[in-house]
């Protein structure tokens, strides 16, 4: 465990050596998404004579764009993730195996300490949500919220891991990294909320993981969902987070006895 506590602190450092290059980055890509998101809405709502969306009246909506946005900008960070399959094809895998460590563990510690210095950076905004909106915040919902989140940041790293672990037989990964980020995008409610999907897209979504990404936490955050649902979701939450570490430690397996350490 002083293995991965001393890499995630390396990662800290990292970041603080480029925190204003981090900052921006992470900062300015949310303040952005909001922005397109009120405009967005604006529009929609501006050109209809009735003025709800399903449950939703105007400021609702932007109060969840808002909830939507951060926490899909602090779940989808995955430069860590994504890296892993460099290190795989160029054979910097090699000083892994040489070394009492997990991979999992390591890339894991690496990911915590990326995902802190995204949390710090998105983190400013939230203060200043009230004075956007008139519609009122749950409290107990943004705790469940962080949970919530937490959980969804476990199951985006597996996946992330998983898929990033498929360079053991495809030389490119990155088309699959892709796929995945546009797929999480739209179904997990970060562009529009699930519940005023068509029934069938609604279907497909509960099926997924994908909905803890965004709507979930941000639909507690709101109050669209009461508390009455919280141990559904957290339990929920838990089978995700045990089945993409199933998947992942079983391809992470099966890839590293093909894994030749030749390097490209």
């Amino acid at each position: 465990m002083r293995t991965y506590l001393a890499t995630f602190r390396s990662g800290l450092s990292s970041l603080l050596e480029y925190r204003m290059d981090y900052f921006s980055n992470s900062f300015l890509s949310l303040v952005i998404l909001i922005i397109v998101q009120y405009f967005l809405w604006n529009s929609v709502f501006s050109g209809r004579a009735q003025q709800n969306i399903g449950s939703y009246s105007p400021d609702l909506m932007f109060l969840y764009a808002i909830f939507a946005a951060l926490y899909g900008v602090i779940i989808r960070s995955g430069r860590i993730e994504k890296n892993v399959s460099e290190e795989i094809r160029k054979g910097d895998l090699n000083k892994y195996l040489l070394k009492p460590i997990s991979h999992l563990g390591f890339s894991g510690a690496l990911a915590a300490s990326d995902r802190i210095g995204v949390i710090f950076s998105t983190c400013i905004l939230i203060p200043f949500i009230p004075l956007v909106t008139s519609s009122s915040i749950s409290l107990e919902g943004c705790a469940l919220s962080v949970l919530l989140v937490i959980m969804a940041m476990t199951i985006k790293f597996f996946i992330s891991m998983s898929i990033s672990y498929l360079a053991f037989w495809f030389e490119e990964t990155w088309t699959f990294h892709v796929i995945f980020d546009i797929s999480m995008w739209f179904l997990s409610g970060s562009l529009v909320p699930i519940d005023v999907l068509p029934s069938w897209l609604q279907s497909i979504s509960t099926l997924l993981p994908f909905q803890y990404f965004g709507y979930v936490p941000a639909a507690f955050s709101v109050g669209q969902l009461t508390m009455d649902h919280a141990l559904h979701h957290l339990g929920l939450c838990i089978i995700w987070c045990v089945l993409m570490w199933g998947m992942t430690r079983l391809i992470w397996n099966m890839g590293i006895r093909s894994f030749g350490a030749y390097g490209g």
